[in-house]
């Protein structure tokens, strides 16, 4: 027993944050081709070159590989209401976004370019 009243408030708050930070697995983006993104951004990351993009046909803010060919990572949402989520379409890159804080660093550069495209686009 914890000596700590808020004891299991603050596992269940730490346990939140540990899963928010995990990216999601999502169901195959088979109809999604990279090349065909409208590049809005792009960064380096582990020494690899990552694209975003978006599509008229799949709305969403899409991320890829550039430093070979283009090979999508997945894509993001909660961008808006400053929750970013990243969701891998390809389970093969599962393991490169779970290194180091590839996922931090994914979701800051998102964030950066979505708003960026925004501030842009609005004037």
């Amino acid at each position: 027993m914890s000596l700590s009243r808020y004891a299991p408030h603050q596992i269940r708050a730490r346990y939140q944050r540990a899963l928010s930070a995990l990216p999601i697995p999502a169901a195959s983006a088979a109809g999604i081709d990279p090349k065909r993104l409208t590049i809005l951004g792009a960064t380096s990351i582990a020494e690899r070159q990552i694209i975003f993009g978006t599509l008229a046909d799949a709305p969403r803010l899409w991320l890829a590989f550039n430093d070979t060919e283009p090979d999508l990572i997945g894509y993001m949402t909660g961008l808006v209401v400053g929750e970013p989520d990243l969701w891998i379409s390809d389970p093969a890159h599962q393991a490169w976004a779970l290194e180091g804080d590839n996922t931090t660093l994914l979701k800051c550069a998102a964030a950066r370019v979505w708003f960026a495209c925004l501030r842009d686009c609005e004037g």
